[in-house]
């Protein structure tokens, strides 16, 4: 007779360790596409971030714009576009290469080689 109580006892104990498992092996699934998705978000980042630093280093590579990019990326890519006008004096942004004058104005070379101001 005290033999099935214990044995009750038992099977109830396994019986919610079953469910227990079960719910963190949901709650594990969960945390793991949260964990994914936070990385997929933190190496978009960092490319962007990287693009960003290469633009910033050469002032012969193109600032490509268009009506597509947000108006944070826009300001972003003036930015740039501004920083390497003032660090190298020159800067290529949709294809034109701009450069920056001897008393400050900004200029593009026109096919007859002629100065043609901004």
């Amino acid at each position: 007779m005290r033999l099935i109580p214990i044995i009750i006892i038992i099977m109830c104990i396994y019986i919610l360790l079953k469910r227990k498992k079960g719910f963190s092996n949901r709650r594990s699934l969960m945390e793991r596409f949260k964990q994914r998705f936070k990385n997929i978000n933190v190496r978009r980042k960092r490319i962007s971030e990287e693009f960003s630093n290469s633009l910033l280093l050469d002032p012969c590579k193109n600032i490509p714009l268009g009506t597509w990019y947000s108006e944070a990326e826009l300001r972003e890519k003036a930015d740039i576009h501004r920083a390497r006008l003032s660090k190298f004096g020159k800067s290529k942004i949709n294809g034109e290469m701009l450069f920056v004058g001897p008393k400050g104005g900004i200029y593009k070379i026109s096919d007859d080689g002629k100065k043609k101001y901004v």
